[in-house]
């Protein structure tokens, strides 16, 4: 077994796969980014834990510096985490539940370096001060508690905001490609006998191919007219190149588009058939053609 081809193991408890698009790199780096700047902006609007009385006398520039720092701190903490995260789901699948704790886990970290910060700058004496009655380790709970609340709404909003970004952008991705693939697999591209492509065209637009002696007549929509396209090329060998197309074979010189048959008619031994194209001349049908052609007319119309 090489290393690209090591096992991948799952860890969940649902049965919902967390989407790719949230453990990529560069979602990685959007999410951190935004979740920084999100941060030091909630910490200078609203001052949690009474971060301004930590330090007596801080005006609002200094507390900016320090709360930078904070955040700065935090960033490294955080990076750290998805770091961890992004090599860990290498090996092992995660959902959204585990994510989900993964996130918390996140938020407890930081709210336990919080208190490291208001121990080391004296903020829980100031507590114990300000709430007589309460013991040390009282004091550290209710303070870890709030960090808890304040820690989730500086992370907790922005993850979920990121998430509702990148899923649209996930799903506009998504449509796009889808697009892009249906409209590639529309393409045609007709080639000469010297497999040169000599004409291409959307294959809705093909409405049938004439054989004419070493040349192949595509009957096609030009501007709501039918138009002309001479190929040298044989018809057997375009009906091997265009076998995954609605374009088929349905007579030694006639090749059809099912996209273009409105209705398919057999009497007795015989089958005849009406375009959606007006002024289009009888096509015939050979008897050998004749299953094939109500076969794939039925499937055409269950698409």
């Amino acid at each position: 077994m090489t290393n690209k081809e090591k096992k991948k193991y799952t860890l969940r408890f649902g049965n919902k796969d967390l989407p790719s698009f949230l453990l990529t790199k560069e979602n990685t780096r959007r999410l951190i980014f935004f979740t920084t700047a999100y941060s030091l902006i909630f910490i200078n609007l609203f001052r949690p834990f009474n971060s301004e009385t930590w330090i007596p006398g801080i005006n609002s520039f200094n507390y900016f510096l320090y709360s930078s720092l904070m955040v700065l701190i935090g960033l490294v903490l955080i990076s750290i985490s998805r770091m961890i995260m992004y090599a860990f789901v290498k090996r092992i699948s995660i959902g959204y539940l585990e994510y989900i704790l993964w996130i918390f886990g996140e938020i407890a970290i930081l709210a336990a370096f919080y208190i490291f910060i208001a121990h080391k700058v004296g903020f829980i004496d100031n507590y114990i001060e300000q709430n007589p009655g309460l013991v040390y380790w009282e004091a550290i709970f209710e303070i870890f508690r709030k960090a808890i609340a304040n820690t989730t709404w500086m992370l907790l909003i922005p993850y979920i905001i990121s998430f509702l970004y990148l899923y649209n952008e996930h799903l506009i991705k998504k449509i796009a490609n889808q697009a892009n693939d249906k409209q590639e697999k529309n393409i045609i591209q007709f080639k000469d006998e010297k497999d040169e492509v000599r004409f291409t065209i959307a294959s809705e637009k093909v409405v049938y191919i004439e054989s004419s002696d070493n040349y192949c007549i595509i009957k096609y929509i030009n501007n709501d007219k039918i138009s002309d396209f001479v190929l040298r090329n044989s018809l057997k060998r375009l009906s091997s190149e265009l076998e995954n197309t609605p374009i088929q074979r349905c007579h030694r010189s006639y090749m059809i588009n099912f996209e273009h048959i409105a209705s398919l008619k057999k009497d007795n031994s015989e089958i005849s058939f009406e375009f959606d194209v007006p002024n289009i001349k009888e096509i015939p049908i050979s008897k050998s053609y004749s299953e094939k052609i109500m076969e794939l007319f039925v499937i055409s119309k269950q698409k």
